[in-house]
Parts: structure tokens; sequence; C-alpha cells
């Protein structure tokens, strides 16, 4: 293109392979006549996205070669470095407009990039997330949903949430790049979300842009080492943006934390009218995976200097 594109579209490589090309197939077929580019950034752990760039000419295989030392990922959270560090090498290549992120194991919608574009012209929040559902009819599944993606699924309007998925979400330029200090090396939704509401640059939450998890089967081992290794970031970035105090609570009302996140998950679905029977016929896994969770962000917490005070 010899403009900047309306949209660039980051792809975070987490399944690749035929996860990979289901996603890139979709992009590939969207409706209307939205301008974007595609990125999809691979490195030495994922060479196997090079294979795909003669199948798809139209988008941007960008090879980043060894990143974070040539190391090889041994649990969950040194594997998220790796998506961390090939969203912000894409960012910084992005030409469009608006910057937006998804993951391949999310298919967006047929009109997910004209919509993207039109929310963002009809509003001035300089951050729009979309809504998330459920494509695979199996508890595991289910449970992941509900613990993952229950605040996204719709019905959804929101205006400034705390938290916006970086599965489905689009940033106006000038307001992602007004952060880029804290995502040039390795991004990370919540600091950024944060900080961005913190200047305040406006969030949504829509349920007009939707991207759908079909996500493979997995062990439970390996479920269980995610929750906990996922959760152990998240505590650590929210250690930093609280006071030492704020975290000493947070680490004693730790064992309760399960139980008040399975209700809140249970209410949710209850308000929205939407899968209440399949929430109560996953209870346990969702349970299991709440606990994995609050094990996970108390080790985060313990483990990070937080703020004085």
């Amino acid at each position: 293109m010899s403009q900047p594109p309306d949209l660039s579209i980051v792809m975070t490589i987490v399944d690749g392979g035929a996860v990979l090309t289901r996603c890139l197939d979709a992009l590939s077929t969207q409706q209307g006549d939205a301008r974007f580019e595609v990125l999809i950034p691979y490195d030495h752990i994922s060479q196997e996205a090079r294979e795909l760039a003669a199948r798809y000419p139209q988008f941007d295989f960008i090879d980043l070669g060894k990143i974070l030392d040539g190391t090889v990922p041994k649990n969950p959270l040194e594997m998220h470095a790796f998506y961390d560090t090939r969203r912000a090498e894409a960012m910084k290549r992005a030409r469009g407009r608006l910057i937006g992120i998804i993951e391949d194991r999310g298919v967006p919608d047929p009109h997910w990039a004209e919509t993207m574009i039109r929310l963002h012209v009809e509003h001035p929040h300089g951050v729009i997330g979309g809504a998330v559902t459920n494509g695979v009819n199996r508890l595991w599944n289910w449970a992941i949903f509900f613990c993952d993606f229950g605040r996204y699924q719709p019905p959804l309007s929101e205006e400034n949430p705390e938290y916006v998925t970086d599965t489905n979400i689009v940033y106006k330029r000038d307001a992602i790049m007004s952060v880029r200090t804290l995502w040039e090396v390795k991004y990370q939704e919540a600091q950024v979300n944060w900080a961005l509401r913190d200047a305040g640059v406006g969030l949504m939450l829509t349920d007009a842009a939707i991207t759908e998890q079909l996500r493979p089967k997995v062990s439970i081992g390996s479920l269980a080492a995610e929750r906990l290794h996922w959760a152990r970031m998240f505590g650590q970035v929210r250690a930093r943006e609280i006071t030492r105090g704020q975290r000493l609570k947070l680490c004693l009302a730790m064992p309760l934390l399960p139980f008040v996140l399975f209700l809140r998950h249970f209410r949710r679905q209850v308000a929205k009218g939407s899968h209440v029977g399949r929430y109560i016929a996953a209870a346990p896994l969702t349970l299991f995976l709440l606990v994995c969770w609050s094990v996970g962000e108390f080790i985060g917490y313990v483990e990070t200097r937080p703020k004085a005070g």
C-alpha cells in the first residue's frame, strides 16, 4: 500500500498451525471496504509461521529471529513473554491510524475490521475492545471461557472498564503511541490500558465487534500451569500499581478469592441471561481454575516490590 491503512492488525501466535491458519482465513475473507494490514510476528520458536507466507502474500510475516536471548520457554510465564515481545515488535512496525491486536485462537467475525474502524470514527475513545464468545462446546472450554472472557461476552456495552482483553482490542494510534515507553519492549495490556485510563484516555467495550474463541483441547496439567503463571504475571503487574498496604490486604484475602470470583462469574451469567446451565455444569472445573489463578496471583504479589506507602 502506498498510503497507510486505516487499521493495522497484530496477530499474536499462541497455538500456531491449523489454529493460526483458520484465523488468517477469517482475516483474508473480511467483508466490506476496510483498508487494513495484518502483521504476523514470529521468532525462533515459531518458525513454522514462515511456511504460511506464500499462502497469504497480502499479509506481512515478520521474522524476528532470535528474541529473549534465544531462550526456549520452560513454563507459561516465560511463554507469555514471547507473546508480549512479538506484539511489541509488530506494533512498532504498524502503519495504520488504528492499531489492533487479536490472537490466533480468537477468530474475528466477517465484519470485524470494518466495524472496529467505524467505531473509532463514531466514538472519541482511544481504546475500544470487542466482545468474545466461546465456539467449542466442551466443559473445559466453557470453564476457561467463564474465567477468562466472561466479562467480555455479549450483551456488552461499557464505558471506561477496568479491563479490555488483548485478544480483541483496537487503539487509536495517538493513544497507544503516547505510552510507547510502556510497551516498546513487551506489551502487557493491563499496564498499558491502566496508564491510558489514568491519563484520561477513554476506554470502551462493545459487542459490535466479536471474536470467537476456538481453543484446541489441552491437558489439565497444562491448564493448571497456565492459570497459575498467567495469574502470577497479573499479580506482578498489579503489585507495581498498588501500595504496600493494599498488597498486604490482597494477600490476606487470597484464600477467599476463588470463591469470590466464582460467585462473581455466576452473577454475571445470571445478569446476562446466558449460559447459566453451562456455568453450573462446569462449576467444579471453573472453581479448580480459579484456585490455580488465586495461588498464582498471590505468588505475583509476594515476589514483586510494590509502590511505597
